[in-house]
Protein backbone atom coordinates (compact mmCIF):
# COMPACT_ATOMS: atom_id res chain seq x y z
CA UNK A 1 0.00 0.00 0.00
CA UNK A 2 2.58 2.46 0.57
CA UNK A 3 4.60 1.42 -2.59
CA UNK A 4 1.47 2.39 -4.37
CA UNK A 5 0.89 5.47 -2.62
CA UNK A 6 4.24 6.50 -3.08
CA UNK A 7 4.02 5.78 -7.09
CA UNK A 8 0.69 7.68 -7.34
CA UNK A 9 1.91 10.67 -5.40
CA UNK A 10 4.84 10.58 -8.08
CA UNK A 11 2.61 10.41 -10.62
CA UNK A 12 0.64 13.56 -9.39
CA UNK A 13 4.01 15.94 -9.16
CA UNK A 14 4.85 14.70 -12.69
CA UNK A 15 1.50 15.55 -13.97
CA UNK A 16 1.56 19.14 -12.34
CA UNK A 17 5.29 19.42 -13.91
CA UNK A 18 3.59 18.12 -17.18
CA UNK A 19 0.57 21.14 -16.86
CA UNK A 20 3.25 23.88 -16.24
CA UNK A 21 5.29 23.15 -18.82
CA UNK A 22 2.30 22.96 -21.73
CA UNK A 23 0.80 25.57 -20.14
CA UNK A 24 0.66 28.22 -23.45
CA UNK A 25 -1.57 30.68 -25.15
CA UNK A 26 -4.35 29.08 -26.91
CA UNK A 27 -3.46 31.80 -29.70
CA UNK A 28 -0.29 29.63 -30.37
CA UNK A 29 -2.42 26.50 -30.49
CA UNK A 30 -4.66 28.09 -33.15
CA UNK A 31 -1.68 29.28 -35.08
CA UNK A 32 -0.90 25.78 -35.03
CA UNK A 33 -3.53 24.33 -36.12
CA UNK A 34 -5.47 26.61 -38.83
CA UNK A 35 -5.51 24.10 -41.12
CA UNK A 36 -8.01 22.08 -38.07
CA UNK A 37 -11.42 22.67 -36.99
CA UNK A 38 -9.64 24.42 -34.18
CA UNK A 39 -12.02 25.83 -31.26
CA UNK A 40 -9.95 26.66 -27.82
CA UNK A 41 -13.04 28.13 -25.90
CA UNK A 42 -14.19 26.23 -23.26
CA UNK A 43 -18.03 25.14 -22.43
CA UNK A 44 -20.03 25.06 -19.09
CA UNK A 45 -19.86 22.15 -16.93
CA UNK A 46 -23.13 20.01 -17.74
CA UNK A 47 -24.70 19.61 -14.19
CA UNK A 48 -27.83 17.25 -14.77
CA UNK A 49 -28.74 14.76 -13.11
CA UNK A 50 -27.97 11.37 -14.70
CA UNK A 51 -31.17 9.51 -15.24
CA UNK A 52 -30.64 6.38 -13.72
CA UNK A 53 -34.47 5.08 -14.14
CA UNK A 54 -35.14 1.28 -15.16
CA UNK A 55 -36.04 0.78 -18.17
CA UNK A 56 -40.26 0.89 -19.73
CA UNK A 57 -41.63 -2.46 -21.37
CA UNK A 58 -43.55 -1.00 -24.45
CA UNK A 59 -43.95 -4.33 -26.58
CA UNK A 60 -42.95 -7.99 -27.09
CA UNK A 61 -43.24 -9.53 -29.87
CA UNK A 62 -41.03 -13.44 -31.51
CA UNK A 63 -37.65 -12.40 -31.25
CA UNK A 64 -38.22 -9.08 -30.20
CA UNK A 65 -38.78 -6.60 -26.64
CA UNK A 66 -38.97 -2.76 -27.55
CA UNK A 67 -38.50 -0.75 -24.48
CA UNK A 68 -37.59 3.20 -23.22
CA UNK A 69 -35.38 4.10 -21.08
CA UNK A 70 -35.05 7.50 -19.47
CA UNK A 71 -37.82 10.55 -19.77
CA UNK A 72 -39.08 13.71 -21.52
CA UNK A 73 -37.08 14.81 -24.60
CA UNK A 74 -34.16 12.44 -23.26
CA UNK A 75 -36.00 9.22 -23.35
CA UNK A 76 -33.95 6.82 -25.64
CA UNK A 77 -35.56 3.21 -27.81
CA UNK A 78 -33.91 0.39 -25.80
CA UNK A 79 -34.65 -2.84 -28.31
CA UNK A 80 -33.36 -6.29 -27.39
CA UNK A 81 -33.11 -8.42 -30.08
CA UNK A 82 -32.64 -12.62 -30.23
CA UNK A 83 -32.06 -14.74 -33.33
CA UNK A 84 -30.60 -17.55 -34.87
CA UNK A 85 -29.60 -15.34 -37.81
CA UNK A 86 -29.37 -12.25 -39.29
CA UNK A 87 -32.84 -12.21 -41.33
CA UNK A 88 -34.37 -12.94 -36.92
CA UNK A 89 -32.77 -10.17 -35.61
CA UNK A 90 -33.67 -7.61 -38.61
CA UNK A 91 -37.72 -8.56 -38.75
CA UNK A 92 -37.66 -8.13 -34.95
CA UNK A 93 -35.67 -4.75 -35.49
CA UNK A 94 -38.38 -3.48 -38.46
CA UNK A 95 -41.14 -4.96 -36.76
CA UNK A 96 -41.03 -2.65 -33.66
CA UNK A 97 -39.33 -0.15 -34.87
CA UNK A 98 -40.88 0.29 -38.35
CA UNK A 99 -42.82 4.04 -37.76
CA UNK A 100 -39.53 5.39 -36.76
CA UNK A 101 -37.44 3.68 -39.77
CA UNK A 102 -39.84 5.18 -42.40
CA UNK A 103 -39.33 8.30 -40.99
CA UNK A 104 -35.76 8.27 -40.58
CA UNK A 105 -34.44 7.04 -43.91
CA UNK A 106 -35.73 9.38 -46.50
CA UNK A 107 -35.06 12.38 -44.22
CA UNK A 108 -32.03 11.43 -43.40
CA UNK A 109 -30.57 10.39 -46.95
CA UNK A 110 -32.29 13.49 -48.49
CA UNK A 111 -30.33 15.56 -45.74
CA UNK A 112 -26.86 13.52 -46.41
CA UNK A 113 -27.32 13.46 -50.41
CA UNK A 114 -27.60 17.15 -50.07
CA UNK A 115 -24.76 17.79 -47.99
CA UNK A 116 -21.94 14.78 -50.10
CA UNK A 117 -23.23 17.12 -53.29
CA UNK A 118 -22.31 20.17 -51.48
CA UNK A 119 -18.93 19.32 -49.84
CA UNK A 120 -17.75 17.04 -52.00
CA UNK A 121 -14.73 18.59 -52.56
CA UNK A 122 -14.08 18.31 -49.16
CA UNK A 123 -14.31 14.61 -48.69
CA UNK A 124 -11.04 13.06 -49.69
CA UNK A 125 -12.66 11.02 -52.18
CA UNK A 126 -11.13 9.58 -55.02
CA UNK A 127 -11.39 11.47 -58.34
CA UNK A 128 -13.23 8.77 -59.93
CA UNK A 129 -15.80 8.52 -57.16
CA UNK A 130 -16.54 11.99 -56.97
CA UNK A 131 -17.36 11.81 -60.85
CA UNK A 132 -19.70 8.95 -60.41
CA UNK A 133 -21.67 10.83 -57.61
CA UNK A 134 -21.90 13.80 -60.21
CA UNK A 135 -22.65 12.24 -63.20
CA UNK A 136 -24.62 9.08 -61.63
CA UNK A 137 -25.86 10.46 -58.52
CA UNK A 138 -24.92 9.42 -55.19
CA UNK A 139 -27.26 6.18 -55.12
CA UNK A 140 -25.70 4.87 -58.03
CA UNK A 141 -22.19 5.54 -56.52
CA UNK A 142 -23.08 3.99 -52.98
CA UNK A 143 -24.10 1.01 -54.87
CA UNK A 144 -20.91 0.16 -57.01
CA UNK A 145 -19.23 0.50 -53.53
CA UNK A 146 -21.58 -2.03 -52.46
CA UNK A 147 -20.32 -4.08 -55.29
CA UNK A 148 -16.36 -3.43 -54.38
CA UNK A 149 -17.15 -3.93 -50.37
CA UNK A 150 -19.73 -6.55 -50.28
CA UNK A 151 -17.43 -9.56 -50.47
CA UNK A 152 -15.77 -8.30 -47.11
CA UNK A 153 -19.20 -8.14 -45.27
CA UNK A 154 -20.26 -11.18 -43.20
CA UNK A 155 -23.91 -12.75 -45.57
CA UNK A 156 -25.50 -11.81 -41.68
CA UNK A 157 -25.42 -8.67 -42.20
CA UNK A 158 -27.10 -8.44 -45.33
CA UNK A 159 -29.76 -10.46 -44.26
CA UNK A 160 -30.57 -8.26 -40.74
CA UNK A 161 -31.10 -5.44 -43.35
CA UNK A 162 -33.06 -7.36 -45.55
CA UNK A 163 -35.27 -8.57 -42.53
CA UNK A 164 -35.59 -5.01 -41.45
CA UNK A 165 -37.00 -4.14 -45.20
CA UNK A 166 -39.39 -6.87 -45.40
CA UNK A 167 -40.84 -5.82 -41.95
CA UNK A 168 -41.10 -2.15 -41.75
CA UNK A 169 -41.65 -1.88 -45.67
CA UNK A 170 -38.79 0.15 -47.24
CA UNK A 171 -36.58 -0.03 -50.41
CA UNK A 172 -33.63 -3.11 -48.95
CA UNK A 173 -30.96 -0.70 -51.00
CA UNK A 174 -31.83 2.52 -49.54
CA UNK A 175 -31.05 0.90 -46.18
CA UNK A 176 -28.31 -1.05 -47.88
CA UNK A 177 -27.00 2.74 -48.99
CA UNK A 178 -27.47 4.08 -45.38
CA UNK A 179 -24.55 1.98 -44.39
CA UNK A 180 -22.56 2.77 -47.21
CA UNK A 181 -22.30 6.74 -46.20
CA UNK A 182 -20.00 6.22 -43.15
CA UNK A 183 -17.46 5.57 -45.51
CA UNK A 184 -17.62 8.83 -47.00
CA UNK A 185 -18.89 11.47 -44.32
CA UNK A 186 -16.91 9.71 -41.54
CA UNK A 187 -17.25 13.04 -39.04
CA UNK A 188 -14.61 14.64 -36.32
CA UNK A 189 -15.21 12.98 -32.78
CA UNK A 190 -13.08 12.45 -29.43
CA UNK A 191 -12.21 9.44 -27.47
CA UNK A 192 -10.16 8.26 -24.61
CA UNK A 193 -9.37 4.65 -22.52
CA UNK A 194 -8.23 5.56 -18.76
CA UNK A 195 -7.23 3.06 -15.98
CA UNK A 196 -5.42 2.26 -13.25
CA UNK A 197 -4.64 5.72 -11.17
CA UNK A 198 -6.17 7.94 -13.77
CA UNK A 199 -9.56 6.65 -12.57
CA UNK A 200 -11.11 6.74 -9.44
CA UNK A 201 -10.97 3.09 -7.57
CA UNK A 202 -8.69 1.76 -10.71
CA UNK A 203 -12.01 1.54 -12.95
CA UNK A 204 -11.20 1.28 -16.70
CA UNK A 205 -12.99 3.48 -18.61
CA UNK A 206 -13.73 4.63 -21.95
CA UNK A 207 -15.27 7.86 -24.01
CA UNK A 208 -16.84 8.25 -27.39
CA UNK A 209 -18.06 11.75 -28.55
CA UNK A 210 -19.19 11.56 -31.80
CA UNK A 211 -19.24 14.79 -33.53
CA UNK A 212 -21.34 14.22 -36.41
CA UNK A 213 -23.80 15.99 -38.81
CA UNK A 214 -26.82 17.13 -36.04
CA UNK A 215 -28.70 18.73 -39.35
CA UNK A 216 -29.95 15.21 -40.74
CA UNK A 217 -32.48 14.00 -38.08
CA UNK A 218 -30.76 11.11 -36.52
CA UNK A 219 -31.56 12.39 -33.14
CA UNK A 220 -34.92 11.91 -33.47
CA UNK A 221 -34.72 8.43 -33.02
CA UNK A 222 -31.71 7.02 -30.82
CA UNK A 223 -32.03 3.70 -30.67
CA UNK A 224 -29.90 1.11 -28.63
CA UNK A 225 -29.77 -2.19 -29.50
CA UNK A 226 -29.23 -5.17 -27.05
CA UNK A 227 -28.20 -8.12 -29.69
CA UNK A 228 -28.78 -11.70 -28.20
CA UNK A 229 -27.54 -14.39 -30.08
CA UNK A 230 -28.89 -17.90 -30.05
CA UNK A 231 -26.42 -19.43 -32.52
CA UNK A 232 -22.40 -19.39 -31.92
CA UNK A 233 -22.17 -17.86 -35.70
CA UNK A 234 -23.48 -14.63 -34.43
CA UNK A 235 -20.88 -14.48 -31.75
CA UNK A 236 -21.95 -12.97 -27.95
CA UNK A 237 -24.21 -10.39 -26.66
CA UNK A 238 -23.30 -6.70 -27.06
CA UNK A 239 -24.67 -3.11 -27.27
CA UNK A 240 -25.43 -1.29 -30.80
CA UNK A 241 -25.87 2.68 -29.93
CA UNK A 242 -27.04 4.01 -32.88
CA UNK A 243 -30.60 5.04 -34.97
CA UNK A 244 -33.41 3.53 -35.56
CA UNK A 245 -32.46 0.97 -38.53
CA UNK A 246 -29.31 1.78 -38.26
CA UNK A 247 -27.09 -1.50 -37.67
CA UNK A 248 -23.60 -0.67 -38.10
CA UNK A 249 -21.33 -0.03 -35.18
CA UNK A 250 -19.88 3.14 -34.07
CA UNK A 251 -20.33 3.23 -30.26
CA UNK A 252 -20.60 0.28 -28.37
CA UNK A 253 -19.86 -2.60 -25.59
CA UNK A 254 -20.03 -5.87 -25.61
CA UNK A 255 -21.36 -8.08 -22.55
CA UNK A 256 -17.03 -9.51 -22.35
CA UNK A 257 -16.62 -6.18 -21.10
CA UNK A 258 -15.01 -4.72 -24.15
CA UNK A 259 -16.10 -0.98 -25.40
CA UNK A 260 -15.31 0.46 -29.26
CA UNK A 261 -14.74 4.49 -30.19
CA UNK A 262 -13.60 6.27 -33.44
CA UNK A 263 -12.24 9.15 -35.15
CA UNK A 264 -12.81 9.97 -38.33
CA UNK A 265 -9.32 11.58 -39.67
CA UNK A 266 -9.45 14.58 -42.09
CA UNK A 267 -6.09 15.92 -40.99
CA UNK A 268 -3.45 13.34 -41.10
CA UNK A 269 0.39 13.24 -41.47
CA UNK A 270 2.75 11.17 -43.23
CA UNK A 271 2.87 8.56 -40.34
CA UNK A 272 -0.59 7.36 -42.05
CA UNK A 273 -0.61 4.79 -45.33
CA UNK A 274 -2.75 5.10 -48.50
CA UNK A 275 -6.60 4.85 -48.15
CA UNK A 276 -9.07 3.10 -50.08
CA UNK A 277 -12.72 2.35 -50.72
CA UNK A 278 -12.23 -1.51 -51.28
CA UNK A 279 -12.46 -3.19 -47.98
CA UNK A 280 -13.89 -4.24 -44.89
CA UNK A 281 -16.66 -0.51 -43.93
CA UNK A 282 -15.43 0.77 -40.57
CA UNK A 283 -18.59 0.41 -39.37
CA UNK A 284 -18.71 -3.17 -39.74
CA UNK A 285 -14.89 -3.82 -38.42
CA UNK A 286 -15.97 -1.95 -34.78
CA UNK A 287 -19.36 -4.08 -35.15
CA UNK A 288 -17.33 -7.09 -35.31
CA UNK A 289 -14.69 -6.63 -32.25
CA UNK A 290 -18.29 -6.30 -30.18
CA UNK A 291 -19.55 -9.13 -31.53
CA UNK A 292 -16.96 -11.70 -31.84
CA UNK A 293 -13.73 -10.77 -29.57
CA UNK A 294 -13.34 -12.22 -26.58
CA UNK A 295 -10.56 -10.03 -25.62
CA UNK A 296 -8.34 -7.46 -26.38
CA UNK A 297 -6.12 -9.10 -27.77
CA UNK A 298 -8.80 -10.38 -30.41
CA UNK A 299 -9.44 -7.58 -31.77
CA UNK A 300 -5.92 -5.78 -32.45
CA UNK A 301 -5.34 -9.41 -34.25
CA UNK A 302 -8.74 -8.80 -36.15
CA UNK A 303 -7.86 -4.85 -37.11
CA UNK A 304 -4.32 -6.09 -37.96
CA UNK A 305 -5.70 -8.34 -40.53
CA UNK A 306 -8.52 -7.09 -41.71
CA UNK A 307 -8.78 -5.63 -45.20
CA UNK A 308 -8.90 -1.81 -44.08
CA UNK A 309 -10.07 1.69 -45.86
CA UNK A 310 -9.65 4.83 -44.64
CA UNK A 311 -8.15 7.39 -42.43
CA UNK A 312 -9.12 6.47 -38.62
CA UNK A 313 -8.14 6.46 -35.38
CA UNK A 314 -9.81 3.89 -33.10
CA UNK A 315 -9.76 2.72 -29.44
CA UNK A 316 -10.34 -0.44 -27.65
CA UNK A 317 -10.53 -1.02 -24.19
CA UNK A 318 -10.96 -4.04 -22.13
CA UNK A 319 -12.43 -4.07 -18.58
CA UNK A 320 -11.03 -7.48 -18.04
CA UNK A 321 -7.50 -6.76 -18.34
CA UNK A 322 -7.59 -2.77 -17.25
CA UNK A 323 -6.31 -1.64 -20.15
CA UNK A 324 -7.06 -0.01 -23.37
CA UNK A 325 -5.44 0.60 -27.07
CA UNK A 326 -5.44 3.52 -29.38
CA UNK A 327 -5.13 2.48 -32.87
CA UNK A 328 -3.70 4.27 -36.30
CA UNK A 329 -5.64 2.94 -38.78
CA UNK A 330 -5.39 3.35 -42.59
CA UNK A 331 -5.87 0.80 -45.55
CA UNK A 332 -2.01 -0.13 -45.78
CA UNK A 333 -0.69 0.65 -42.51
CA UNK A 334 -1.92 -0.07 -38.81
CA UNK A 335 0.10 1.22 -35.68
CA UNK A 336 -1.46 0.42 -31.51
CA UNK A 337 -0.72 2.58 -29.00
CA UNK A 338 -0.90 2.42 -24.95
CA UNK A 339 0.16 5.08 -22.60
CA UNK A 340 4.13 4.46 -23.09
CA UNK A 341 4.22 5.26 -26.65
CA UNK A 342 1.05 6.85 -27.64
CA UNK A 343 0.97 9.60 -30.81
CA UNK A 344 1.20 12.36 -32.14
CA UNK A 345 3.99 13.13 -29.32
CA UNK A 346 3.59 16.99 -29.05
CA UNK A 347 3.25 19.65 -27.04
CA UNK A 348 -0.24 20.06 -27.26
CA UNK A 349 -0.58 15.92 -26.91
CA UNK A 350 1.23 15.05 -23.94
CA UNK A 351 1.24 11.50 -22.66
CA UNK A 352 -0.40 10.49 -19.91
CA UNK A 353 0.24 7.67 -17.67
CA UNK A 354 -2.80 4.88 -17.85
CA UNK A 355 -3.98 6.96 -20.65
CA UNK A 356 -5.30 6.62 -24.27
CA UNK A 357 -6.90 9.68 -25.59
CA UNK A 358 -7.76 12.09 -29.17
CA UNK A 359 -9.61 15.06 -29.41
CA UNK A 360 -11.59 15.50 -32.64
CA UNK A 361 -8.83 14.68 -34.89
CA UNK A 362 -5.17 13.31 -35.31
CA UNK A 363 -3.60 17.20 -36.26
CA UNK A 364 -5.70 19.49 -33.92
CA UNK A 365 -4.03 20.74 -31.72
CA UNK A 366 -6.31 23.67 -29.58
CA UNK A 367 -8.83 20.55 -29.36
CA UNK A 368 -6.28 18.00 -28.38
CA UNK A 369 -4.71 19.64 -26.13
CA UNK A 370 -8.54 21.08 -24.52
CA UNK A 371 -9.43 17.43 -24.13
CA UNK A 372 -6.04 16.25 -22.68
CA UNK A 373 -6.35 19.95 -19.64
CA UNK A 374 -9.96 18.16 -19.01
CA UNK A 375 -8.29 14.91 -18.31
CA UNK A 376 -5.42 16.41 -16.61
CA UNK A 377 -7.59 18.33 -14.38
CA UNK A 378 -9.63 15.21 -13.04
CA UNK A 379 -6.76 12.55 -12.83
CA UNK A 380 -6.46 10.21 -10.55
CA UNK A 381 -10.30 10.55 -9.52
CA UNK A 382 -11.76 10.51 -12.85
CA UNK A 383 -15.80 8.69 -12.55
CA UNK A 384 -17.89 8.45 -15.56
CA UNK A 385 -19.96 11.23 -13.47
CA UNK A 386 -17.19 13.70 -13.52
CA UNK A 387 -16.23 12.78 -17.39
CA UNK A 388 -19.91 13.70 -18.49
CA UNK A 389 -19.96 17.32 -16.02
CA UNK A 390 -15.88 18.37 -16.24
CA UNK A 391 -14.82 16.46 -19.58
CA UNK A 392 -17.02 16.25 -22.37
CA UNK A 393 -19.27 19.35 -22.07
CA UNK A 394 -15.99 21.88 -20.94
CA UNK A 395 -13.91 20.48 -23.89
CA UNK A 396 -17.06 20.77 -25.98
CA UNK A 397 -17.29 17.25 -27.77
CA UNK A 398 -20.08 15.03 -28.42
CA UNK A 399 -22.32 16.98 -30.40
CA UNK A 400 -24.50 14.17 -32.03
CA UNK A 401 -24.03 11.51 -28.81
CA UNK A 402 -22.09 10.83 -26.13
CA UNK A 403 -21.20 7.75 -24.49
CA UNK A 404 -19.08 7.00 -21.36
CA UNK A 405 -18.66 3.36 -20.84
CA UNK A 406 -17.47 1.82 -17.47
CA UNK A 407 -15.90 -1.49 -18.08
CA UNK A 408 -15.61 -2.89 -15.17
CA UNK A 409 -18.94 -2.27 -13.74
CA UNK A 410 -20.78 -2.71 -16.63
CA UNK A 411 -22.71 0.41 -16.91
CA UNK A 412 -22.99 2.62 -19.87
CA UNK A 413 -24.19 6.60 -19.97
CA UNK A 414 -25.51 7.63 -22.99
CA UNK A 415 -27.05 11.08 -24.43
CA UNK A 416 -28.61 12.47 -27.55
CA UNK A 417 -28.54 15.72 -29.24
CA UNK A 418 -31.45 17.99 -29.03
CA UNK A 419 -34.38 16.14 -31.16
CA UNK A 420 -37.01 18.42 -33.12
CA UNK A 421 -39.62 20.14 -31.19
CA UNK A 422 -37.36 19.00 -28.09
CA UNK A 423 -36.05 22.34 -25.46
CA UNK A 424 -32.68 22.65 -24.40
CA UNK A 425 -29.38 22.77 -25.37
CA UNK A 426 -28.67 21.33 -28.98
CA UNK A 427 -25.21 19.49 -28.29
CA UNK A 428 -25.35 15.65 -26.85
CA UNK A 429 -22.75 16.98 -24.47
CA UNK A 430 -24.77 19.50 -22.47
CA UNK A 431 -28.02 17.36 -22.18
CA UNK A 432 -28.93 14.69 -19.65
CA UNK A 433 -26.80 11.18 -19.66
CA UNK A 434 -29.12 8.03 -19.11
CA UNK A 435 -27.34 5.77 -17.21
CA UNK A 436 -27.91 1.69 -18.87
CA UNK A 437 -26.83 -0.80 -16.40
CA UNK A 438 -26.03 -3.45 -18.88
CA UNK A 439 -25.35 -6.60 -16.44
CA UNK A 440 -29.72 -6.35 -16.43
CA UNK A 441 -29.42 -5.81 -20.11
CA UNK A 442 -27.27 -8.48 -21.31
CA UNK A 443 -28.87 -10.84 -18.46
CA UNK A 444 -32.77 -10.17 -20.05
CA UNK A 445 -34.37 -13.43 -21.52
CA UNK A 446 -37.41 -12.97 -24.23
CA UNK A 447 -40.63 -13.68 -22.55
CA UNK A 448 -41.54 -16.62 -25.47
CA UNK A 449 -38.86 -18.58 -24.46
CA UNK A 450 -38.52 -18.29 -20.13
Amino acid sequence: MFVNSVYFCFIIGLLILVQTSYSYDTDHLTNLGAFCSNDSSLGPPNLNPIDDSSAKLIRTIENGSLYTIGAGDDKVWLLHLWGYNGYDYGFAYGTLLKEQITQLIPRAWAHFEQRIIDELDKLKLPKWFEDMVVGKGLAFALDFQNTIVEKYIDKEIYEEMRGIADAANVNYYSIRRLHMLGEITRGRCSLFGLWGNATMGGKTLQLRALDWDTKGGLQDFPVITIYHPRSEKLGHAFANVAWAGYIGTLTGMSSTQMGISEIGIYFSDDTFGDESMSGLPFIFVERHILQYSETLDDALSFIANVKRTCHLVLAVADGKLGTARMIQYSHSLVNFFDDQNLQPLAEWHPRLPNAIYCGMDWLCPSRQYKLYKQILSQYGHITPESSIQNITSIAKTGDLHVALYDLTDMIMYVSNARGTNETGPLEAYQRQFVKIDLNIEFARTHAFFK
